[in-house]
């Protein structure tokens, strides 16, 4: 691990929180990208969910222009927001 990468700490209704909005559109500009790629937790179960997300798209390439990924990968999506909401 280096140093100088900052670790986050978000809880796990947070991270489900940033996950619904994804899913809802009403995240901020770039708030995905910063989840998916400019992040880093200190949880690695949350780190596991933020690696998963960012891999969606290759895993459930998505079937129209403007979508990150297809409807299985919004179903990953949905789970892990039950997982996090229910472990809160």
């Amino acid at each position: 691990m280096t140093p100088w990468i900052k670790k986050y700490r978000l809880t796990k209704q947070e991270v489900a929180e940033i996950l619904q909005d994804f899913l809802d559109g009403r995240g901020r500009p770039l708030a995905w990208d910063g989840f998916t790629l400019g992040m880093s937790f200190e949880d690695e179960y949350l780190e596991n969910i933020r690696i998963r997300c960012a891999n969606l798209s290759q895993e459930y390439p998505p079937e129209h222009p403007n979508e990150y990924c297809n409807e299985q990968g919004r179903n990953v999506i949905c789970e892990y927001i039950k997982q996090l909401t229910a472990a809160s």
